[in-house]
């Protein structure tokens, strides 16, 4: 791996940066090279975010805006093997910034790209070569050499001029897509910014016409981007970010992202904030929902990093938001038992192993409670099924009212249910599980249906550590237990007492 960076006094057509994403591409054949799609939306915007605070902190330096544009087209289309950057015109510096393993000047140089460059400096539109081995102008053996098979060119404008090309390469034919381009295009910009930081003589006016190039660029972004200041407030916030979070311009101008963050999510998103003022992270992700104008919720992932003043202090806070509403949809529903509405097995079983991964170093106990219902299938026998469903529906209501706040109620299958009940002592559980028996009894007492609940609940101790099927065996054999008895229908352990005597029934029958 090598990097360096040259200042020189002459004018003509440079070539400024390339950048290969690991020692693995030079060689590799295409088969092996480039197959990886662009990241998801999350990753995305990270890699915007990391790009832009890259180009923000280098100001003036254009060699660093330069390197930070072809580090950030790698971050940002993961699929491709190389980026370049090149300047070709007189009146502006000319540096030169390599960094990559065996992707140098002469294997990356105009010969392999043909025609591309030159129409694009022309014309000032973007090139796209699908195929390189399908297009004469290009030097097959050149890009066989290095594994290129499709390259995009994109113009570098700059005060009503194309003044260079950033040329980005992948290992596959028709390797770009409409989100690439995108990409590119935004890349774009933040040259256009070097440049005028650089020309004193023209500054004023170069960051003009680069900040309308940001802001036509930033208003067609595929993702919603806000501006925010250090105390909340929203500075810019374009189109798509409208549009995601249900608001209109004016009404997000004039209040803060507090104002529309939906209350349970608020005080994640402030602890983040203050630790990336305090500089302990550089930026965070999250996923968050937005209360909309009308009132609905809506889920977004959220991308937040900090532009600071040259003293350091927070000047404004980048937001990038996309939404995942569909992908939040998919997962409730994978999650949620379609009759009673309560979480599924698979919630559960998920839910259960996450706790008990903290049980070690967490100091309350964790309760799992089996119910069973009794006498549910002369409901379904005696009534029909619509009926049976309709008495699941009714018991699941009663269950869920009866929980506190921290606990949780899951249907297993059938007229089976779980209980995740998290610092609760003994008595606690069994005063609550009572609460339920006789709610249920009282539902039944209001209904032609005769039914009850066995319960049989494991109390698993902080400090412990087991898995998620020895806790649902122990609480599944004590409501068995006391369901083929009469009398009370209700047991209540703990898990270390329950596995040790099945452990000693094991060994008395192995011994036999």
């Amino acid at each position: 791996m090598y990097s360096a960076r040259e200042t020189r006094d002459n004018h003509r057509p440079t070539e400024l940066a390339v950048a290969a994403p690991s020692a693995s591409t030079d060689h590799a054949p295409a088969s092996e090279v480039g197959h990886d799609r662009p990241a998801s939306p999350e990753s995305w915007s990270r890699a915007l975010l990391d790009t832009q605070s890259e180009v923000a902190a280098a100001g003036s330096d254009l060699g660093r805006v330069i390197d930070a544009v072809v580090q950030g087209t790698l971050r940002l289309m993961p699929h491709v093997i190389g980026a370049v950057v090149e300047l070709a015109h007189p009146d502006l510096p000319a540096y030169r910034a390599i960094s990559g393993v065996g992707l140098n000047r002469q294997r990356m140089s105009t010969r392999t790209i043909g025609k591309l460059s030159q129409a694009c400096m022309r014309t000032g539109e973007v090139q796209y070569c699908s195929d390189t081995e399908a297009d004469e102008s290009i030097d097959h053996q050149a890009c066989r050499e290095v594994g290129i098979r499709s390259i995009l060119v994109v113009p570098l404008p700059f005060e009503g001029l194309t003044v260079g090309i950033l040329r980005v390469f992948a290992a596959t034919a028709n390797g770009f897509d409409k989100r690439d381009l995108l990409t590119a295009q935004l890349l774009a910009g933040p040259i256009a910014i070097g440049l005028a930081s650089a020309g004193q003589a023209r500054a004023l006016h170069a960051h003009d016409i680069a900040a309308k190039r940001f802001a036509a660029t930033f208003e067609q972004a595929a993702v919603g981007i806000a501006h925010v200041s250090p105390d909340g407030n929203f500075l810019l916030v374009n189109d798509r970010f409208c549009a995601i979070a249900g608001h209109d311009r004016e009404a997000l101008l004039r209040g803060g992202f507090q104002r529309i963050t939906h209350p349970d999510d608020l005080k994640t998103d402030l602890d983040y904030l203050a630790r990336l003022t305090r500089g302990e992270i550089s930026n965070y992700a999250m996923e968050k929902r937005y209360i909309r104008r009308d009132g609905s919720l809506i889920w977004v992932n959220l991308t937040v990093s900090l532009v600071r003043h040259a003293d350091g202090s927070p000047d404004f806070f980048v937001s990038v938001i996309e939404d995942i509403s569909a992908r939040k949809q998919a997962e409730k529903q994978a999650n949620q038992d379609t009759l009673t509405g309560l979480p599924n097995r698979r919630w559960l079983k998920s839910r259960l192993a996450e706790e008990l991964r903290r049980l070690p170093s967490a100091d309350k106990p964790l309760t799992v409670a089996y119910l069973d219902l009794d006498r549910f299938k002369s409901v379904n026998d005696r009534f029909g099924h619509a009926e049976g469903d309709k008495c699941l529906i009714e018991v699941a209501h009663v269950l869920r009212d009866g929980l506190r706040g921290s606990d949780v109620v899951c249907r297993m299958a059938g007229d089976e249910f779980v209980l995740l009940l998290s610092g609760a002592g003994y008595r606690e559980v069994v005063d609550l599980l009572m609460r339920l028996q006789g709610a249920v009894k009282a539902l039944s007492a209001q209904s032609a249906w005769r039914i009850g609940v066995s319960a049989g609940a494991v109390i698993v101790a902080p400090g412990t550590e087991t898995g998620i099927d020895p806790v649902l065996a122990a609480a599944d054999r004590l409501m068995y237990g006391v369901k083929r008895k009469f009398g009370r229908k209700l047991a209540v352990r703990t898990f270390d007492s329950v596995s040790r005597k099945r452990h000693l029934a094991l060994r008395t029958v192995l011994a036999r």
